[in-house]
């Protein structure tokens, strides 16, 4: 098939950490022999974050594989609630009419559009299929529909209603899709976002710190997650705070600035580096109170590392009792007590870390690309 890609969440040279899980998961499609083109519409207001991307570039999706990657210029009005109006629905007008140009531009009419999110991307390619007449599919990874805001749900369930299908990451989002958009059943695929087994796999933790120049006796953390109010790094820190031995890798970046002396590092890594950190820990700790489908701890797994995370019903088709301690990702004596417990207990560590490595396999991102383009194959072909 040629799939088209919409999606404005797409790694750039000036935004490299950006959309990265987006950009795996097409790659995999790709190496599942199927040609992919993205469209990534770029505002003109992202000149501030450095040079505009190129019109279009290739990527190598390994395998011998190639990912051709569109960016037309658009205006986006971000997303703002004026009262008598919100500047979400400009913006959405304004990807809508680019994103059908950049379709027609294409060398070969596409079998599908894939869109990542319900908003914007996701209405561009219902918009695009229903006046191109091509089936059109939905990535849904919005823990708490965040996306509709700008429109509501009274209006996102007649935008949506003729969608071929939705790619939902948890049975949260799939339970949101049916009761809050009213999306049949029978459109709905969950499948929870994957890894390349390529890139993240366990290593020898002494080689691992080695590399990265990190003490070697240290007991090590490892938190990889916007820096914002819901991942917890805030709660992180406080929890380790005054433990001696402890050191916590901070990776990421955001709006909050955070300074402890626990903290070892602190910053963004390169995503091929990532896996390198992981395995220079020893457990992962990531107490956040929402998510569609964490991807850092499907990576943190695949390193082999015991988890610290969150009860909430987000974390369910991604983590059991075997692999995580779960807890109120408030309550900061629940993560120091669990924090402890790992750290005394180097038996309990590595059978957990054993189950990491089995409950990983899972999350293969080229079986759920395949399962994915396979399922989406079958509605097109049930609705001809």
């Amino acid at each position: 098939m040629h799939i088209a890609v919409i999606t404005s969440n797409y790694p750039t040279p000036s935004q490299p950490q950006s959309g990265t899980f987006v950009q795996q998961f097409i790659w995999a499609m790709a190496r599942q022999g199927h040609k992919c083109s993205v469209i990534n519409p770029t505002s003109i207001f992202d000149l501030r974050f450095g040079h505009f991307p190129h019109a279009h570039s290739v990527e190598d999706a390994g395998g011998g594989s190639k990912v051709n990657v569109y960016c037309p210029r658009y205006i986006s009005f971000s997303s703002k609630d004026l009262g008598w109006s919100h500047t979400g629905r400009w913006t959405q007008h304004s990807m809508n009419f680019v994103s059908m140009r950049a379709v027609d531009a294409l060398d070969f009419r596409p079998d599908m559009l894939y869109g990542h999110f319900l908003y914007h991307a996701g209405r561009s390619a219902v918009v695009t299929g229903i006046r191109k007449c091509i089936p059109s599919f939905i990535g849904v990874g919005e823990g708490t529909f965040w996306t509709v805001d700008a429109f509501g749900f009274d209006r996102a369930k007649l935008d949506f209603s003729s969608a071929t299908g939705f790619v939902a990451v948890g049975s949260h989002i799939r339970d949101g899709l049916i009761t809050e958009i009213g999306i049949p059943p029978e459109k709905i695929i969950t499948e929870p976002n994957g890894i390349d087994c390529i890139r993240f796999f366990e290593i020898d933790q002494r080689e691992a710190r080695t590399k990265l120049g990190l003490p070697i006796e240290l007991f090590i953390v490892a938190f990889v997650g916007t820096f914002d109010d819901l991942k917890g790094g805030a709660e992180l820190l406080e929890a380790v705070d005054g433990l001696k031995g402890i050191g916590v890798a901070m990776i990421g970046q955001g709006d909050k600035s955070f300074k402890s002396q626990s903290i070892i590092y602190n910053g963004t890594v390169s995503h091929n580096d990532i896996s390198m950190w992981l395995n220079s820990a020893d457990i992962f700790v990531l107490p956040t109170r929402e998510e569609g489908s964490c991807n850092a701890v499907i990576e943190a797994l695949a390193c082999g590392l015991p988890i610290v995370t969150s009860n909430g019903h987000y974390m369910d088709d991604i983590v059991d009792d075997e692999v995580a301690i779960r807890l109120d990702p408030t309550d900061v004596g629940a993560i120091r007590d669990a924090i402890l417990v790992l750290k005394n207990d180097p038996e309990r560590r590595k059978k957990m870390s054993e189950a990491c490595l089995q409950k990983a396999k899972q999350f293969d991102i080229n079986e759920r690309a395949k399962r994915v383009t396979e399922w989406m194959e079958e509605r097109i072909t049930s609705k001809i």
